[in-house]
């Protein structure tokens, strides 16, 4: 946005109001800066220029009282340089002579038309741009005047010819001239003979062309006081124009003493050189105006690994070798090097790739200005002491872990001060708040009063007597939560006397209420054990027991003190030892189960046959410690079996007598049906024919489930889908219009385990009933299911209120039927541990499911 010109404040003095507005109307239409007052007569227009300023007046001649020159008069006693433009229409030479003569800007007659004020606005405008010049090139020149008269540095102008035009006092007392001696004198005479010359060809070059041979600011050049002895200088040139002739000003600064200082510091820093090179660290020295590597010792090859001339060259390329996670944080500390805070500790990357730790300090070097020219640096490498600090932060860390992990809190006991130190986890445990321990007195009255003497006897004791602290105590947090803490410690003896004692806190809460819980647990887990009906034991490694429960000292009449020391071969009678004793140990070999039938020989000698098991004892870490099991008493049992020994005996005499005593007269029957067919056509004899197969195929029935319905032979890997065509092949014999289907044709019916004859059994009876029930137009299905298989028909289907009794032996659904088939498929799925279950088909007929099938 341009800056807005600033106004022109006009005091115009008439005494026609009306044509002193018109003026003052065209004034600002010709330029919008002017902004006009009017007054009336001279007086008025004292009174005005007495209260503000303003930059040009316009005044008419004649006007009541004073005239027109009176008020410029008037105007210049105190305005001597104010524009003042005298616009009349007494346009008299008279009247223009007194108007010079009094001071007057300008003079400029009315006229008619509007012309003549685009004149008067031009004549204001040139009148007050040339005021402002003048005024602001006096106070210029008062400034400039003002500065060379109290300038510390030399100051003098020349000419084309190099004459000197002026000088100011301090040149005078620089150069050792007094002015009027040296003002029209050429510049060489403050110049060495030396350079005379070439001072003179370089002004005539440049007069020519415009060319400088040297750089005008702050050029380093000597310069010849009047006794002979040269002054080293800081000159400056400028070139200015004076009266429409070139002229030169120089600014000369002495700087003999920053010269001395230099030349100081280079024999400082030649001695300082000298001492670094020595020095194992990095030593060096930049100048932070220039920025300038002023000098770094061998040392920085031995720790950055790069060569000394690659950093002159580049000052700041040592931060390539700064790990680039310290880089950024590095750049921005160098700022700090000059204000004496600079110290920083970060890592360096070696071409080799090893990384070593420095710490790099810097400190300000001031001349006497007190300004900083010097910065001097020292980098130490602390690699090893890095190492250590971080195995120490290691090991710290790991104690802060391990206390979090124990819940442990260390703590420390000054006896001579009786000053308390906890560790910051311990501060934790305690709940306390406070930064800083308390002592010793009130440290101890952290714990519940009850338990107080107890952990102060402790720690006097092992202060007074050098013992050792093992205490448990209970602890009242500031929350009222009550803690449970083992309070352990061992006292440091320095020449037989108590110098300190440490030790640890540890909150046992949880272990307490573990151990109560596990008291709880193991009566919980005896009880539960005392109330089984059988005897269970644990033997360790070795045979010996080590746990019972009450039920084994009741069976065997011996005591729990008796049978902590015996073995386990004890508990048997002898010709049953060496039995038991392989079983042992094959459990403790192989790790597996045992079940076995033995004895248990009771105190008293009697002998109770029993089903012991047993299985490996292991601990928590899953080692093994023993075998453990329990003893069945298998007298019942026994009993049964002899039981079922006699009735399978009486059950395999019956069916030899049903095999013999009823097939022979069932086949007479037959024979003799088929003799009367041959002499005569009875509806009597088809009746019987019906009734004879009947009870042939209940007395195969009764025969099979006599014989072999109760067990299956070995069993193996039987395709069951072969099966089925293998069982239908016989079924469909008698049923020409049924039909078989699978549901699955892709792997439904896999591979099972089975004995293969009572399978073809099972499987027989299952597709004859569909067929003896669902006609002779009847559609099987034979599915796979997860875990075995099913058949399936679309027939008229079994009462939902039947399905319970359909497996009982001797009920059937079908007026002819034997009452024994589906028995039999119930007797062998049980005989092969599977489950058979009959629901509704998906098609309104019955559907039988076989599951808990083993696949192969």
């Amino acid at each position: 946005m341009s800056e807005q010109p600033s106004p022109i404040r006009i005091l115009h003095v008439d005494d026609e109001p009306g044509f002193a507005d018109l003026v003052a109307t065209y004034l600002q239409r010709e330029d919008d800066r002017f902004e006009v007052e009017l007054a009336a007569n001279a007086s008025d227009g004292l009174d005005r220029l007495a209260d503000a300023e303003f930059d040009c007046i316009v005044s008419d001649h004649d006007m009541p009282g004073q005239n027109g020159i009176e008020f410029l008069e008037a105007v210049r006693d105190d305005h001597p340089d104010l524009p003042f433009i005298l616009f009349t229409g007494k346009g008299s030479e008279e009247v223009a002579s007194e108007a010079i003569s009094a001071g007057v800007t300008d003079y400029l007659q009315k006229g008619g038309g509007t012309h003549q004020y685009t004149v008067l606005a031009n004549r204001i405008r040139n009148v007050v741009e040339k005021w402002h010049t003048e005024r602001e090139a006096e106070r210029i020149r008062t400034r400039l005047e003002a500065i060379t008269a109290n300038s510390n540095d030399a100051i003098l102008t020349i000419d084309a010819e190099s004459t000197i035009q002026f000088v100011n006092r301090a040149a005078e007392e620089l150069f050792g001239y007094e002015r009027d001696s040296i003002v029209g004198e050429p510049l060489t005479t403050l110049v060495p003979p030396r350079h005379r010359e070439a001072h003179l060809d370089a002004m005539e070059r440049y007069l020519e062309t415009g060319e400088r041979t040297i750089d005008w600011k702050a050029v380093e050049f000597p310069g010849r006081h009047r006794d002979g002895h040269e002054i080293p200088l800081s000159v400056s040139f400028n070139e200015f124009e004076e009266d429409d002739e070139r002229r030169f000003v120089g600014v000369l600064r002495d700087i003999s003493d920053r010269v001395r200082m230099e030349e100081d510091l280079r024999e400082r820093e030649r001695r300082f050189r000298q001492m670094a090179e020595n020095l194992q660290e990095i030593v060096w020295m930049t100048d932070p105006e220039k920025e300038e590597l002023i000098y770094v010792n061998r040392a920085y090859e031995e720790i950055w690994g790069r060569s000394a001339e690659g950093l002159y060259e580049s000052p700041r390329s040592f931060l390539d070798a700064v790990h680039p996670d310290d880089r950024d944080r590095i750049k921005d500390a160098l700022d700090t090097q000059a204000t004496g805070t600079y110290e920083e500790e970060y890592r360096v990357r070696r071409p080799d790739g090893e990384v070593r730790w420095v710490n790099d300090r810097a400190v300000p070097i001031e001349n006497d200005a007190g300004e900083v020219y010097r910065i001097v640096g020292i980098t130490s490498d602390i690699t090893d002491r890095k190492e250590r600090e971080q195995e120490y932060d290691r090991l710290l860390d790991l104690l802060d872990h391990t206390e979090q992990i124990a819940d442990v809190g260390g703590w420390e006991i000054d006896p001579e001060t009786e000053d308390v130190f906890w560790s910051d986890h311990l501060f934790e445990m305690l709940g306390w708040d406070d930064d800083e321990e308390p002592p010793l007195g009130e440290a101890l009255d952290v714990y519940v009063e009850d338990d107080r003497a107890r952990v102060e006897n402790a720690v006097r004791d092992a202060i007074e007597a050098g013992d050792s602290v093992d205490v448990e105590a209970r602890f009242q947090r500031r929350d009222g939560g009550v803690r449970r803490f083992r309070i352990r410690g061992e006292p440091t003896l320095d020449g037989g006397e108590v110098v300190a004692l440490r030790g640890a806190v540890q909150d046992i809460t949880e272990q307490k209420h573990r151990e109560q819980e596990l008291r709880d647990e193991q009566q919980f887990v005896q009880s539960i054990y005392n109330a089984l009906p059988d005897p269970l034991y644990a033997f360790d490694t070795e045979g010996d027991p080590i746990r019972w429960n009450v039920r084994l000292e009741e069976i065997t009449g011996y005591t729990g003190d008796d049978i902590r020391g015996m073995s386990v071969t004890d508990f048997v009678p002898a010709d049953e030892a060496e039995t038991v004793a392989e079983k042992f140990q094959r459990v403790l070999e192989d790790e597996a189960s045992v079940t076995f039938e033995s004895a248990i020989r009771t105190k008293d000698g009697e002998r109770l046959p029993y089903e012991f098991t047993g299985g490996p004892l292991k601990d928590a870490n899953g080692e093994l410690v023993g075998v453990t099991g329990i003893g069945r008493d298998i007298q019942a049992r026994k009993e049964r079996e002899r039981e079922l020994q006699e009735r399978n005996e009486r059950l395999n005499e019956f069916a030899s007598i049903v095999s013999h005593d009823l097939q022979t007269p069932l086949n007479v029957v037959e024979g003799r049906v088929e003799l009367a067919r041959e002499e005569c056509d009875s509806e009597h004899l088809d009746q019987i024919d019906t009734a004879l197969d009947r009870m042939t195929r209940i007395l195969e029935d009764v025969l099979w489930l006599a014989r072999e319905g109760r067990d299956i032979g070995s069993t193996e890997p039987v395709a069951l889908r072969s099966a089925v065509e293998s069982a239908w092949n016989l079924v469909s014999e008698s049923a020409d219009g049924a039909e078989l289907r699978y549901a699955d044709d892709e792997g439904g019916l896999r591979t099972i385990r089975a004995d293969s004859d009572r399978l073809s059994q099972l499987l027989e009876n299952l597709l004859g009933n569909a067929v003896e029930h669902g006609g002779d137009d009847v559609t099987i299905t034979v599915g796979g299911l997860d875990d075995g298989f099913y058949v399936e028909d679309d027939g008229p289907g079994i009462p939902t209120e039947k399905h319970e009794r359909l497996f009982e032996m001797g009920y059937s659904t079908n007026e002819g039927g034997t009452g024994f088939g589906m028995s039999i498929v119930k007797q062998v799925a049980d005989a092969h541990g599977w489950d058979v279950r009959v629901t509704d088909g998906s098609e309104g007929g019955a559907r039988f499911e076989v599951t808990g099938v083993e696949f192969s």
